[in-house]
This record gives structure tokens, C-alpha cells and sequence, in this order.
């Protein structure tokens, strides 16, 4: 038994820190290799050029274009102003083969990183980033109770709108009936308003009468004064 145990001591404290160091050492060396990947080594890479480079990545927009299959709705980034000098990764640092990405998925957002290819010195520079936003789809948008209110969010083709169809009718038709309340109520007081001016002249119309006749007969004795003064004075 204590033959054994000599033995495992000796094989703790010789080998096993031996293996210790050697996984140290890797642990060390690991983010060396890691951040190797994108480390711009060449000397001819100077800081004019990276500059050049981030001017150029400025440079590079995009659009998004909507597209229907079967019923789903998907959009596609297509990229402006890439150059042969640089080349675009996804947040996982995949190099998209072409600058439109497919099949994006309505709501979603992901990152694309631009980085200097192997056309100048600086390969693996990270030129910049964008942050994508791909817009909603509202799959109510072109139904027909929609039709004239295009401008309400249950009707925005972007609103991100996550009723079923029944509880997008019950809501569309509630507003509809609230607006048609509205117009009827505005339609009446209108109507009251002018009822009520109506109502004010016939029952004060000989007043009225009254009171224009006696402004009619003030300028017109008015007038005739004024004349005469002007006569006498010729």
C-alpha cells in the first residue's frame, strides 16, 4: 500500500504539473491564434490606407427588397458599393459569397462586418460594420377592411401586428364604427348649428329688419346732408 501511494505522489507533482504547464501554455496560445485571423501584420499597410479604406466603407449602402413565395414574405439585402477591396462577414465572421443575402426574415436584425480583402496590404482590417433592421410584414395590410385606412398601424404594412385574423376584424370593425360615430356626431352639430341660426332669425327677424332699415335710413340721411353742405358751398 505505501508503495502505491509513493507512486501517486510522484506522478502528481512530476507529471501532473507538467500537464498543468502544457495547458497554461495552450491557454496562452489560444487567442494568439484566435485574433491571428484578422491581424494585419504587413508593413504596408499604413495608416493612410486604413483610412482610405474606412472612407470607402462609408461609402458602401444597401436596400431591402421584399419578396413573396407561396404566401411567405421574405426580404433580401442587396449591398452598394462594395469594391474589390474589402468583403462582408456575417456577426459569426461568414464571408457571404456575393453582396445580396436572401431569405431575411421579416422583424429580424443581424450584423454585417466589412473587412479589407486580399486586393491591398491590409487583408483582415476591419473596415467597419453595419447594423441590418429588416422591417416588419403586416399580413393584414391588403385586406379589404383596410380599404380607405391605410394609414391606421393595424393596416401599416410594417406594423408588427400579431392578432389573429378574428381578433384583426373585431378591431378593424370597432374603428370603423367609432369613426362613422364620429361623423355622424360632427354631421349634427352642424346641422344643430345651422338650425339654431335659422331659428334665431325667424324669431327676431322683424327686429333685425328693424335695425337694417335704420342703418339704411342713417347713411342715406347721411349722404344727403353731406351734398347739400357741399352745394352751399359752391
Amino acid at each position: 500500500m505505501p508503495i502505491f501511494f509513493i507512486i501517486f505522489v510522484v506522478y502528481y507533482y512530476i507529471v501532473g504539473d507538467i500537464m498543468r504547464k502544457l495547458f497554461c501554455f495552450l491557454l496562452l496560445l489560444f487567442p494568439i491564434f484566435v485574433n491571428a485571423k484578422y491581424e494585419v501584420i504587413d508593413s504596408r499597410c499604413t495608416t493612410e490606407l486604413k483610412l482610405s479604406l474606412k472612407e470607402a466603407g462609408n461609402d458602401v449602402t444597401y436596400r431591402l427588397s421584399k419578396s413573396e413565395k407561396d404566401g411567405n414574405i421574405s426580404y433580401a439585402l442587396i449591398l452598394y458599393n462594395v469594391t474589390d477591396d474589402m468583403y462582408i462577414t456575417n456577426s459569426e465572421n461568414v464571408r457571404y459569397k456575393d453582396t445580396k443575402i436572401d431569405n431575411l426574415t421579416p422583424g429580424s436584425s443581424f450584423v454585417i462586418n466589412i473587412y479589407a480583402s486580399n486586393k491591398n496590404y491590409c487583408e483582415g482590417y476591419k473596415i467597419g460594420s453595419k447594423i441590418i433592421n429588416v422591417p416588419y410584414y403586416n399580413k393584414y395590410s391588403k385586406d379589404k377592411l383596410c380599404e380607405g385606412y391605410e394609414s391606421y398601424y393595424l393596416c401599416k404594412e410594417d406594423s408588427n401586428i400579431t392578432l389573429s385574423e378574428d381578433e384583426f376584424k373585431k378591431e378593424m370593425n370597432s374603428y370603423i364604427e367609432s369613426l362613422k360615430k364620429s361623423d355622424k356626431k360632427e354631421e349634427k352639430e352642424i346641422e344643430d348649428s345651422s338650425f339654431n341660426i335659422l331659428n334665431f332669425i325667424d324669431e327676431y327677424k322683424y327686429y333685425i329688419i328693424g335695425g337694417v332699415s335704420l342703418i339704411i335710413i342713417s347713411i342715406v340721411v347721411i349722404v344727403i346732408v353731406k351734398r347739400k353742405k357741399d352745394d352751399d358751398i359752391l
